[in-house]
């Protein structure tokens, strides 16, 4: 009776929040409305308000448009101590929903570059049977509450999982929700479906495989011992080792023929997924992706994760360096499949009626996110945000299908009989001596077909001399790890400067080549918040832009001079011209 009256009281309180009639309350209560009747964006009354859809029964109605939830997460003292001192080892807390109370579940926090600590706006993760084995809520295991901190928009993920699971890629279903931590609110959420056993079962015929997490920069092809497994008994890793051992053959038979172990479709269309959303985070750069082998079939399948930086970069569809997504770009069968598939893919995304969906999200969500004082941008910035978002998506057709008209009678043509087709390698179709088997000739052209001419360390970059020294302003466009290998080849550092002036000197001429972005040598990856140069030297002036240097864990460790020439610490994938110094 207790837990009853607890619900009810919760329940009217829920209801207060969001200003429906209390008289539709006690229809529900009486069990005349059906909860599902609002469908999956809401339902409304014949007066055009929201209505109240009730507490979501199964995770399909949590994880849809039907609800904002609101979830509460309670920590004695011993265990917000525990996660103030190690916020990513779990802790016993209870969570609450619809006044139902789950007691000793398993309670972290999450995130690298969009981690934040428990007294600002954290995301968690929840898992109902860390502690208490078959402990579910709703059908669930787990959860994770994304903080969107570092969307503006609040609806990247949501948008770009949904286009994954229209693809059939195997994806997440989402929703939102506003948290409440120790009964102090924390505001709106993602609600996020875990890759876990749950998810496999169901998603796939056969869940009883190993379920894999790229680690870092692991790949495929490397490093295999690094990766998470974070489902399936065997631990052997022998499955994944024989994937890499087809994946270094040079045929392609890990995607053809009798030893075949990749599910194409599912594949292609994880390729053109991520380009769609401008996953440039994601297997795009080599990481952040799940892999599942299905044993029955012998199949792997790709999955993408860590949304949240989508819907901003424009990448074209053959940009892909991820291993697997590389060595089907550079096998003609491959391409073509990639191809069609890409194409068909750009049909299904344009009759999705996306823009509907997201004003439904938009709608649903709007009263949340105003109300959350704990994201770390104005409303105007989301309302901004939302335009530039939907924009983005409603853009990529018009984007995208030029470079992927390249086919002629379902064949990539070779005009110039070297080779190479224009789909993705040859940049120069009519000139044989354009193309990527060619060599860099250090004259002012594209050889070698990269998108940068002279862009190897036989050529000398542009220099300019300043302070006594030279440096050295390389355009082509790299990852700040890469820069520092390709200065070194040639003999020189990611760039040091002396003094403010000097750089300032040396900026003004780097940007004469070309805007945007420019790695230097300034770092903290060895140390967190001790910045030194390449030689680790510590710099003897500042020059961080405003809210510099983010602090950020993990890969935000690297710094560009961008804007007026000041510093951005950045994420070491991220890519940009550099400057070298001797």
């Amino acid at each position: 009776m207790t837990i009853v009256w607890v619900w009810f009281a919760r329940r009217l309180r829920w209801i207060a929040r969001r200003t429906v009639p209390l008289a539709a309350w006690f229809v529900f209560a009486a069990g005349c409305r059906d909860p599902a009747g609002a469908g999956e964006s809401g339902g409304t009354d014949d007066g055009g308000t929201s209505s109240d859809p009730g507490p979501a029964r199964d995770s399909d109605e949590l994880l849809s448009l039907a609800r904002v939830s609101r979830f509460d997460i309670r920590l004695n003292e011993d265990a917000r101590a525990g996660l103030l001192a190690e916020p990513k080892e779990w802790v016993t807390g209870d969570f609450e929903y619809e006044g139902v109370v789950y007691g000793g579940v398993g309670v972290r926090l999450k995130g690298n570059h969009s981690f934040q600590p428990l007294d600002e706006k954290p995301s968690w993760k929840i898992k109902f049977n860390k502690f208490q084995p078959g402990n579910r809520f709703l059908g669930l295991e787990a959860l994770t509450l994304n903080s969107m901190v570092i969307d503006s928009s609040m609806l990247r993920e949501w948008i770009s999982y949904r286009i994954f699971r229209e693809l059939g890629v195997p994806a997440p279903r989402v929703g939102f929700t506003e948290v409440w931590f120790n009964d102090e609110p924390y505001g709106l959420y993602l609600v996020l479906e875990p890759y876990d056993d749950e998810f496999l079962e169901r998603v796939y015929d056969d869940p009883n495989g190993n379920l894999y997490e790229s680690e870092q920069s692991s790949d495929v092809h490397k490093d295999i011992e690094l990766w998470d497994q974070d489902e399936g008994d065997d631990e052997t890793r022998a499955d994944l080792a024989t994937l890499a051992e087809l994946v270094l053959r040079d045929d392609n038979s890990v995607f053809y023929g009798p030893e075949a172990v990749i599910d194409m479709p599912k594949f292609l269309n994880f390729l053109i997924g991520e380009t769609i959303v401008g996953h440039f985070d994601g297997h795009l750069n080599g990481h952040n992706f799940y892999i599942y082998h299905e044993p029955t079939r012998d199949q792997w399948s790709y999955q993408p994760w860590s949304l949240d930086q989508a819907l901003v970069r424009r990448v074209g569809p053959y940009e892909q360096k991820g291993h697997l997504a590389a060595k089907c770009l550079h096998d003609t069968q491959c391409l073509i499949d990639y191809i069609q598939t890409s194409q068909v893919a750009l049909n299904t995304l344009g009759g999705m009626g996306l823009e509907e969906e997201v004003e439904a999200v938009i709608a649903l969500t709007d009263e949340a996110m105003r109300a959350d004082e704990r994201k770390p941008y104005s409303n105007e910035s989301v309302e901004s945000g939302r335009d530039r978002s939907l924009n983005y998506i409603n853009g990529r057709v018009e984007d995208l299908e030029p470079p992927l008209a390249c086919l002629v009678n379902g064949a990539e043509p070779d005009d110039d009989n070297d080779g190479y087709g224009p789909c993705f390698e040859d940049c120069d179709d009519d000139d044989p001596a354009l193309n990527p088997g060619a060599d860099e000739l250090c004259d002012g052209i594209d050889n070698d077909c990269s998108g940068y001419a002279d862009d190897v360390t036989s050529c000398e970059c542009p220099s300019v001399e300043s302070g006594g020294r030279t440096f050295y302003l390389c355009h082509n466009k790299i990852r700040w790890t890469d820069a520092r290998a390709f200065c070194e080849e040639q003999g020189h550092t990611l760039a040091k400067f002396d003094n403010a002036e000097q750089m300032a000197e040396v900026w003004e001429a780097a940007t004469e080549i070309v805007g945007g972005r420019w790695a230097i040598g300034l770092n903290d990856r060895d140390v967190e918040e001790t910045y030194v140069w390449a030689d680790e030297t510590e710099p003897g002036f500042s020059a961080w832009a405003d809210g510099q240097p983010a602090h950020q864990l993990d890969w935000f460790d690297c710094v560009m001079m961008q804007g007026d020439g000041q510093w951005y610490e950045c994420n070491c994938i991220e890519q940009g011209a550099f400057i070298c110094s001797d």
